[in-house]
């Protein structure tokens, strides 16, 4: 039985640097150190805590990329002009911010090649996408010094120092980086909703949850509590606090705030000039909803429609979700057939 197993459903929801700076606050620094570099039974190491998110979001950004010139080569020649700019526009935003952002984590400069400019769409997209790459490699480097340094200060005794470098690799380097993956996401979503209505909205999620079916049939095949606790592993590294609790047919997970489509929403990026847009009416993109966050609608249809379609039942059954102060229930139900009422 692994470590994660062992633990009680309360400590699920604790990240591998909370359980370090935990561990440094008691003078443990023998144990301090053995997480560190041996992890907590999830997290495989601090070196590697948060990479299998940042490598997701890129993986899963890809998709959309590719999504996205396909959708927009499909339009008429009318539609296309005007798409075409609007969707310029959004990915050299996306990728100033985000060079922003790496020379301010760690005073880099990464190159990304021009596109020829005038409607190349393509060669935006490519751009994009090399800059994702850039950014991962420069991420792995650096996530790996700053722990380095950790293990460092910690055999040297520099317990402040251990955890300002714990702190200054989570809040510094990673929680920025991740929110900037997240809201670009929601700003492809919004730019698809926008431009061409809620049903290319619905193909577009539907599409890229085919691109990542490989990941969901691997979730199919995990008992109800490895998957409940690979799906807590997957939400808290989006950093906000969760909750999980158990009866006899299911796991209850709870984010308050959601730490992606909630925080966006008290971000406030869904008011003011440059609003992100919400999915009007009730139906699967919004879960049933009268009215939804852009963002959030990924979420029933990559984890409820698609899985139905796929295997029967959805993965998560969401129970009022996206609510207004950013928190977000969902269950994981122990038997197959136990799979709660679909979005309409």
């Amino acid at each position: 039985m692994s470590r994660e197993a062992e633990r009680p459903l309360a400590e699920w929801g604790r990240r591998l640097s909370d359980r370090i700076r935990a561990a440094l606050d008691a003078g443990d620094l023998d144990g301090a150190r053995r997480l560190a570099l041996e992890g907590d039974g999830q997290a495989r190491s601090l070196e590697k805590e948060y990479a299998l998110m940042y490598k997701g979001l890129g993986i899963t950004i890809r998709i959309l990329l590719d999504l996205l010139g396909e959708t927009v080569t499909r339009r008429a020649a009318s539609d296309r002009e005007p798409a075409g700019e609007a969707l310029e526009k959004l990915l050299r935003r996306f990728r100033d911010e985000m060079r922003a952002l790496l020379q301010r984590a760690w005073r880099a400069s990464v190159e990304v090649p021009g596109s020829s400019g005038g409607g190349d769409i393509r060669g935006e997209l490519a751009s994009t996408a090399h800059l994702l790459t850039e950014a991962e490699g420069l991420f792995a480097r650096e996530q790996a010094l700053r722990a380095q340094e950790v293990v460092s200060a910690i055999d040297a005794g520099e317990i402040q120092r251990a955890r300002a470098l714990i702190d200054r690799k989570e809040r510094d380097e990673y929680v920025p980086l991740h929110d900037r993956l997240v809201r670009f996401m929601a700003e492809v979503f919004g730019y698809v909703l926008t431009q061409f209505g809620p049903e290319e909205l619905y193909r577009f999620h539907r599409a890229t949850a085919e691109g990542q079916r490989q990941g969901f049939e691997q979730w199919e095949r995990l008992p109800a509590a490895e998957f409940a606790r690979a799906t807590v592993f997957l939400l808290k590294q989006h950093m906000g606090p969760i909750e999980v609790t158990e009866d006899d047919e299911k796991f209850t997970i709870v984010g308050a705030p959601c730490g992606s489509g909630g925080r966006l929403r008290l971000a406030g990026v869904y008011s003011g000039p440059e609003a992100l847009p919400f999915v009007e009416g009730r139906g699967p993109l919004t879960a049933g909803q009268e009215r939804f966050p852009v963002y959030c609608s990924h979420c029933p249809i990559w984890n409820d429609v698609a899985p139905r379609e796929w295997f029967g039942r959805p993965q998560w059954v969401l129970e009022n979700p996206s609510r207004p102060d950013g928190s977000c229930t969902l269950h994981i139900y122990k038997r197959r057939d136990a799979a709660g009422p679909a979005a309409r």
